[in-house]
């Protein structure tokens, strides 16, 4: 073989390889769009379908559906999720028998509540403040804003998940990280990724 041939084997086989990376990269990032947008357009059953199965072995489908259905249908609270993105895509590792990528997504919020109680200036106030701490802890204080005149929260929000593949190329399910539900993620991911949280 000549040393010619040899540089444009490997220039190749690196082109392939990079190419490879770009479309499970490629795919994450569309499948979990399309995951965000069908929470978005409040189709949440076939939401379901990204969500990794050993999830519903915890919870059942059909209670998160509901809660889900009870958070963007309460009439004590105006709900709009706007702009949601993927940021990055991690590179896939395998462990065990699965391949699992960390991705990372952001989206806004707008939250109006709505009060049918008749409440004093003061009452009003403590409200709004109880409210805007609890999301100020929730999601950092500097990414929630709370606009008087329309009464609306917005809440820039970054969260991570994990994509998770039986092959590493397609098929991708996820699992939000929520570090506040840790026993529910140690029952899911490997112990090695539960401890990077």
């Amino acid at each position: 073989m000549t040393l010619k041939h040899n540089v444009i084997t490997l220039l190749f086989l690196t082109f392939c390889t990079v190419g490879f990376a770009q479309d499970y990269k490629k795919n994450i990032e569309s499948e979990f769009s399309n995951y965000l947008n069908d929470i978005v357009n409040m189709e949440f059953e076939k939401s379901m379908d990204y969500i990794t199965p050993e999830f519903f072995e915890i919870i059942p489908k059909a209670q998160l559906i509901t809660v889900l259905e009870q958070t963007f249908n309460n009439p004590a609270m105006e709900f709009e999720i706007i702009d949601p993105k993927v940021i990055a895509v991690e590179d896939a590792e395998q462990i065990e028998s699965k391949y699992y990528a960390l991705l990372t997504y952001s989206s806004e919020m707008n939250i109006k509540i709505n009060s049918d109680l008749e409440e004093t200036e003061t009452q009003t106030a403590n409200r709004l403040s109880l409210t805007k701490a609890s999301f100020d802890q929730t999601f950092g204080a500097e990414n929630v804003s709370y606009n008087k005149d329309t009464e609306v929260y917005n809440i820039y929000a970054k969260k991570d998940a994990y994509a998770i593949s039986e092959n590493g190329e397609t098929n991708w399910k996820f699992l939000v990280i929520e570090k506040s539900q840790k026993a529910i993620l140690e029952r899911i991911l490997p112990k090695t990724l539960t401890d990077r949280l």
